[in-house]
C-alpha cells in the first residue's frame, strides 16, 4: 500500500493520475468532461519537470486530447498503452472482442431511454469494451432494476463486467483489468525506481494504490469507503494540491493543510455515505 512513514519528505519522481474523479468531475456528459483549468495549468507545469501518466478506464481516444500534458496514457484499465507516438494493445483485445461485441448487442437490446451506452475504442477505431450509465435517468429506480437485470446476464458471459460501489454505472471489458499493473509497466519504461504518487478514487484504483511509493484518494460525493490509500484529498482541493507539490519541488508532506490521513478521510466519506 502506498503509506509513507518517513522522518523526511519523500521526493515525488512521477505523477499517475486516474481521470473521472480525480481531475475532472463525475456526473457530467461526456461530451463535456474536461479536466478543469486550474488543473490543466498546474499539471502542464509539472510535467515540465517529472513525468505525468493517466490510467484510466476510457479508451485513448477520449482521454488523450483532454489531458495534452501528460508523457504516457493507459487506456481501457491498462489494456491499451499510449507513450509518445507509441501505441500498444493487449492481445486480449483481439482475441475476445466477438465475446464484448456479444455482449454489447445484448445490452443494447435492453437500454431505453433511462440506460445510455458509452461504447470504447481502441486506436484501430474497434469497439472493445463499453458502458451502461443511468446517471441521468428520468426513473432512477426503474434504471436501478433494469441494470441488476442487465448485469445479472453478462456476468454469465465470458466477458468482465466492472461494479462501482454506490455509482449508477458499470464497465463491461472482454478481459480483466488491473490498475496496478499498467502502473508498473509505465514504471519500467520510464526507468523509474522510487517517488509514484499515484491518485484516484474508485475501487478500480486499488490495484495502483497498492504499488505506489504514495498513495492519495480523493473525496467527493461518491467517494466509497474501502479505498487502500495512505491519504486523501478533497476533490475541490486538488489544484492547490498540485501546486503545493510544484511549489516544493516535488517534497510530498503529510502535514500539508489538504491533506487528510486515512483514518481522517474514512470518517469523512463515512458520514456523507451516511448522510446519502
Amino acid at each position: 500500500m502506498g503509506i509513507v512513514s518517513t522522518s523526511s519528505p519523500p521526493t515525488i519522481e512521477a505523477l499517475f493520475l486516474d481521470y473521472d474523479g480525480t481531475i475532472s468531475p463525475l456526473n457530467i456528459p461526456r461530451s463535456k468532461s474536461n479536466v478543469s483549468s486550474e488543473n490543466m495549468a498546474v499539471l502542464r507545469q509539472i510535467s515540465l519537470q517529472i513525468p505525468v501518466a493517466v490510467i484510466t478506464t476510457k479508451d485513448l481516444s477520449f482521454v488523450v486530447r483532454r489531458t495534452p500534458f501528460a508523457h504516457a496514457w493507459f487506456g481501457l484499465g491498462g489494456l491499451e498503452t499510449k507513450i509518445g507516438s507509441s501505441v500498444t494493445g493487449a492481445s486480449c483485445l483481439r482475441r475476445k472482442r466477438h465475446h464484448l461485441i456479444a455482449a454489447l448487442e445484448y445490452a443494447k437490446a435492453f437500454c431505453d431511454n433511462d440506460l445510455s451506452i458509452e461504447e470504447k475504442q481502441d486506436s484501430k477505431d474497434n469497439t472493445v469494451a463499453f458502458s451502461v450509465d443511468w446517471r441521468h435517468a428520468s426513473n432512477r429506480s426503474k434504471a436501478e432494476e433494469e441494470a441488476s437485470r442487465m448485469i445479472s446476464h453478462l456476468e454469465t458471459l465470458p466477458v468482465v463486467t466492472i461494479k462501482y460501489e454506490g455509482q449508477p454505472f458499470f464497465d463491461v471489458f472482454p478481459c480483466p483489468i488491473d490498475k496496478g499493473k499498467a502502473l508498473l509497466k509505465l514504471k519500467r519504461k520510464l526507468g523509474l525506481h522510487k517517488g509514484i504518487l499515484y491518485m484516484g478514487d474508485s475501487t478500480v484504483d486499488n490495484a495502483a494504490f497498492e504499488e505506489a511509493d504514495i498513495a492519495v484518494g480523493v473525496i467527493h460525493e461518491e467517494t466509497p469507503d474501502n479505498l487502500v490509500c495512505g491519504y486523501f484529498v478533497r476533490f475541490e482541493a486538488v489544484p492547490t494540491f498540485f501546486r503545493s507539490l510544484l511549489e516544493s519541488s516535488f517534497h510530498f508532506s503529510p502535514q500539508l493543510p489538504m491533506i487528510m490521513h486515512r483514518a481522517e478521510g474514512l470518517r469523512l466519506i463515512r458520514r456523507r455515505l451516511k448522510v446519502k
